[in-house]
């Protein structure tokens, strides 16, 4: 194998490699943002309790 093949095999191993991290990334993003949404009811009570407790201590 000469060094143009092997250069070409480097780049390819590259981009496939690139292809699969964003394809990580895209299913990553989708579980976050789906725990998110299910999350976000008890977030807001948190957030709410929060402001009631730093109401009261006034």
């Amino acid at each position: 194998m000469g060094t143009t093949d092997r250069n070409h095999e480097a780049k390819q191993f590259s981009f496939d490699y690139l292809d699969y991290l964003m394809e990580q990334e895209g299913v990553v993003e989708r579980m976050v943002d789906r725990k998110l949404k299910l999350m976000e009811p008890e977030i807001e009570k948190l957030i709410e309790q929060k402001i009631q407790k730093l109401i009261n201590n006034k």
